[in-house]
């Protein structure tokens, strides 16, 4: 097992943009705008981690597509770091 990867906010945010670039470089357009706008929800980082979240348990198969197995950890990774910050 692998040292879990995304340990601070500034991980996920990483992990989005990059998610992001790869989404626009296979033309999808939808799912890049709708992670570039889950950046910009809410007023308050818990607000914009929790919108990521969503959106990437919403997106699970886009994810592994776009990235494979190990970004679909990565994704896991992120989902968990924010039940974290919500004390779940």
């Amino acid at each position: 097992m692998t040292a879990p990867t995304i340990t601070t906010t500034d991980h996920v945010y990483a992990f989005i943009a990059q998610l992001k670039t790869d989404a626009e470089e296979r033309g999808d357009s939808s799912f890049a705008a709708e992670l570039a706008d889950v950046l910009c929800l809410g007023s308050s980082g818990l607000e914009i981690l929790g919108a990521i979240r969503k959106v990437l348990l919403e997106n699970r198969g886009k994810v592994e597509s776009l990235l494979g197995s190990e970004g679909l950890n990565e994704a896991a990774q992120v989902i968990a770091f924010v039940d974290k910050a919500f004390g779940r």
